[in-house]
C-alpha cells in the first residue's frame, strides 16, 4: 500500500498547468474534510509589480465580496503569512482586528478555517488556505492532520512553480 503522500504528490506533479493544479488540491482539500480551498502564489520579481496568482473555489458572490471591500488590506490570515511560515487557524481572536470581514466571511458559510504560508529558495511566496462551513477544527484533528496540511503547503509551492 503506497503512504498517502505518494499518491497526492503524484497527483499534483502530474498537473502540467495551473488549470490542472487547482483542482487537485481542492480534491485534496476535500479528502482532508475541507470544502473550500484558495491558493495564492507572488512571485518576487518584477519589484515594482510582482505578478501574484490567486486559485480559489470559494463562492464566487465571497471572492467579489473580498476585492470589492478590499479584505487583503486587513485580513490577519494573510498579514500573519507574510511574516511567519506557521499555520494559522480562523477564531475571534484571529479576526478581531477585522471584525467586519470576518461576519462578512461567515455570512458566505467559511467559518472554520486553516491557512500556512511558504516560500521557496527564489523567494517566491505561497499560501494555501483551506475552510469549511460546518465542524471546528479540533485540537485533536489538528494533530492528526498537521503533518498532512504542512506537507500539503510545501507541495502546493513547488508544483506550482513548475505547472
Amino acid at each position: 500500500m503506497k503512504v498517502w503522500q505518494e499518491d497526492q504528490i503524484q497527483a499534483l506533479l502530474a498537473a502540467d498547468d495551473e488549470r490542472k493544479l487547482f483542482p487537485e488540491l481542492v480534491a485534496l482539500a476535500h479528502d482532508l474534510d475541507f470544502d473550500f480551498c484558495a491558493y495564492g502564489l507572488r512571485m518576487p520579481l518584477p519589484v515594482s509589480n510582482p505578478k501574484t496568482m490567486i486559485f480559489s473555489n470559494y463562492p464566487g458572490a465571497w471572492q467579489a465580496r473580498y476585492q470589492q471591500k478590499n479584505y487583503l488590506a486587513v485580513d490577519p490570515t494573510a498579514r500573519h503569512g507574510m511574516r511567519s511560515l506557521l499555520p494559522i487557524l480562523w477564531s475571534d481572536d484571529t479576526f478581531a482586528s477585522a471584525r467586519e470581514l470576518w461576519e462578512d466571511a461567515q455570512s458566505f458559510g467559511l467559518r472554520f478555517g486553516w491557512a500556512q504560508s511558504s516560500r521557496d529558495a527564489n523567494s517566491v511566496g505561497g499560501m494555501l488556505t483551506l475552510a469549511r462551513s460546518d465542524d471546528p477544527l479540533s485540537a485533536g484533528e489538528m494533530r492528526d492532520k498537521d503533518f498532512k496540511l504542512t506537507w500539503l503547503t510545501q507541495v502546493a509551492i513547488s508544483a506550482c512553480r513548475g505547472a
